[in-house]
């Protein structure tokens, strides 16, 4: 079983947001104080792969650092980053999205404006802002299905 996982951050670098879509189970997400290592275990027990863009990096050492969850170690890793790079394919993943069509509700936010939202809705409880951002996370995940999707058809990985 596959699960497809993104997270945003504030500017500390701490997690305020995780988004993930586990195969059979449907998008789960959590935030702020809704976080817990115990919750997002307990919602991979069956997985095998977790699927993300630039996840080796940054998702799960940040995931190790802040919730002392280890899934480079326990877990099968597909870093479509990687498989991008393999590809010869220039650019992040909304550069990505667009060029292979994938559509998107929240064009024009991007990582920094992720933390913009978060600080916004932290600072002043701006509930609009926690929503963009709650639904620019989903986007995120959602997209990982179907970009890796055409990186298999592309030949980029092995699933």
């Amino acid at each position: 079983m596959r699960a497809y996982l993104d997270i945003e951050t504030d500017r500390s670098g701490k997690i305020c947001v995780i988004g993930l879509l586990v195969e059979n189970n449907g998008f789960l997400q959590w935030y702020g104080d809704g976080i817990s290592p115990e919750t997002i275990e307990r919602e991979l027990l069956n997985v095998k792969t977790i699927v993300t863009f630039n996840g080796d990096l940054f998702d799960l050492p940040q995931m190790k650092k802040c919730l002392n969850i280890d899934l480079q170690t326990n877990f099968k890793s597909r870093d479509l980053f990687k498989d991008k790079k393999r590809l010869g394919i220039k650019g992040g993943l909304k550069d990505l999205e667009k060029m292979f069509g994938i559509a998107r509700k929240t064009e024009g936010v991007n990582g920094y404006k992720a933390m913009w939202l978060w600080e916004k809705y932290k600072k002043y409880g701006n509930e609009d802002a926690l929503k963009l951002l709650l639904e620019y996370n989903k986007e995120d995940v959602v997209n990982l299905t179907r970009l890796e999707e055409i990186m298999d058809d592309l030949g980029g990985g092995v699933r």
